[in-house]
């Protein structure tokens, strides 16, 4: 039997490893007109790096991956992302530049269009 050995820090919730002081929670979870309001934001703030209703066929801008590559830490992975952005990959840093109410409808329609993992 060939075991698999892992670095520590790959066994690590994303919030340690983003060095989130706490877990961040979507406020308009479930909202339809949060959702719908977040489409639209999307497209006018998000859509010129990851395609017009998250459609790309970049896949490392693909967002409609985001629960199928973090699962359960698709919300504070989005929240840290957008806040302190990613400079070495091209996103630019959107906290204060963005009111939390924007990323948090952005991400509540991002949650609506999932890819799955069949």
């Amino acid at each position: 039997m060939r075991r698999l050995c892992f670095p520590a820090a790959l066994l690590l919730p994303a919030a340690i490893l983003l060095g989130a002081a706490e877990v961040v929670r979507n406020p308009y979870e479930g909202n339809v007109a949060a959702a719908a309001a977040g489409h639209k934001l999307f497209n006018e703030t998000c859509a010129h790096c990851h395609g017009p209703d998250a459609v790309t066929g970049l896949p490392e801008r693909n967002l409609r991956h985001l629960r199928l590559r973090y699962g359960d830490d698709m919300a504070q992975v989005f929240h840290t992302t957008v806040e302190n952005g990613r400079p070495d990959k091209g996103m630019p840093t959107w906290g204060g530049a963005l009111p939390e109410t924007t990323i948090w409808k952005i991400y509540t329609w991002l949650e609506t269009v999932q890819a799955s993992d069949d």
